[in-house]
């Protein structure tokens, strides 16, 4: 349910966590739009920043990633928000920085505004994530200047954004998403596939399959596909898969249980952030293209290079209703996510800037460690 918010709070918290910050320093940054930045949130924010900015940089040869000098110095070209831009790696570590403190400040705006109240279970998450995280990075974090509290802090503020999410677009939200909506999203955007998949690469030996171990393999599919067309029983990819995925195997020079190849085949909706997985970097999609062109309910083959997939689109209203897709494919996330996650940052780049130019000093990047 909470891949977009979720995804962008480990994508900073996975990286650095927060404050801990000696008595001598700040234990704030300032405000934004009226809320206070805590020290921590502010360096874990700037080390996310830093992260992204090392790998836009432009560095000479024998410089790296942790040179923390060196990156700072060099070029960065890439986007901030829909802005390309290109600067220096000091100039890209603080516009990313500022976004990020904006987006922090203005979920926390707009939960206090719809009066939300994190459950016991949200509070938790957050907690257990960051006991996690400590676990396996405390030593970076502390190097750095960092608290585990701070990370907690940052943790509950991506379980307010998921939270806002409910509150504004679910059912008794605000703005509730309709079920016409939802249908709409489901019958246009969304694919319902069913697949046997027929593995090209043998992760024993970690080797593909030669041109003629791939020949025999699609045979193989072909013949799965035939078969699969022919059938009726409910259960005919699983049983496929049964009989296919082993003889596949072996061609590679391996095996696998028929219990176990079962697992190569399966169903399901999939919304189109699962099928940008399989965009084909010319405006279409290997999936969709080949089981339209198939046309619905017939089998068909893609090659997907580290397997030869064979599948077929249908009609996903056979399969379940509106209300089963909600629930268990995280329609609301998947519909809203985005459109929210826009107007957050919207309206935190809207927000009074109040941080303090000494407290920034104080934390300046160039302090950033990269190694303990």
């Amino acid at each position: 349910m909470k891949k977009q918010f979720i995804s962008l709070a480990l994508a900073v918290m996975m990286l650095l966590g927060v404050t801990g910050c000696a008595m001598s320093t700040p234990s704030s940054v300032g405000t934004i739009g009226g809320v206070d930045i805590p020290a921590g949130v502010y360096l874990l924010a700037q080390y996310n920043a830093y992260n992204t900015a090392s790998s836009a940089a432009e560095l000479a040869t024998g410089e790296t990633a942790s040179d923390v000098k060196a990156v700072l110095k060099a070029q960065c070209t890439g986007t901030i928000g829909d802005e390309e831009v290109t600067t220096d790696g000091a100039d890209y570590v603080s516009r990313l920085t500022l976004r990020s403190l904006q987006y922090y400040a203005a979920v926390e705006k707009k939960f206090q505004e719809l009066g939300g109240v994190l459950d016991d279970a949200a509070t938790a998450e957050a907690a257990q994530r960051a006991d996690s995280l400590w676990e396996s990075n405390g030593d970076l974090y502390t190097a750095n200047g960092i608290g585990k509290a701070s990370l907690e802090t940052y943790l509950l503020n991506a379980q307010k954004a998921q939270a806002c999410l409910e509150l504004i677009y679910g059912e008794n939200g605000s703005n509730p998403v309709t079920e016409q909506e939802y249908l709409d999203y489901i019958t246009n955007d969304c694919a319902y596939l069913e697949s046997v998949q027929l593995p090209l690469f043998d992760q024993s030996t970690y080797a593909f399959a030669t041109e003629d171990q791939k020949n025999e393999i699609t045979a193989l599919a072909e013949q799965c596909r035939d078969e699969l067309n022919a059938a009726t029983s409910e259960s005919a990819a699983y049983l496929a898969a049964m009989d296919y995925v082993p003889q596949a195997f072996s061609v590679l020079g391996s095996t696998v249980d028929a219990s176990q190849a079962i697992y190569y085949a399966g169903s399901g909706l999939y919304t189109p952030d699962d099928l940008s997985s399989y965009d084909d970097g010319a405006g279409g999609n290997t999936l969709t293209d080949a089981t339209a062109q198939a046309g619905l309910g017939t089998w068909t083959i893609v090659d997907l290079g580290m397997s030869v997939m064979v599948v077929r689109q249908m009609d996903p209203l056979e399969y379940g209703d509106v209300s089963s897709y909600v629930e268990s494919n995280s329609l609301l996330d998947a519909l809203k996510s985005e459109e929210l996650q826009n107007t957050l940052y919207a309206e935190g780049a809207a927000l009074e800037d109040g941080l303090s130019a000494s407290a920034l000093k104080t934390y300046s990047a160039s302090k950033i460690k990269k190694t303990v």
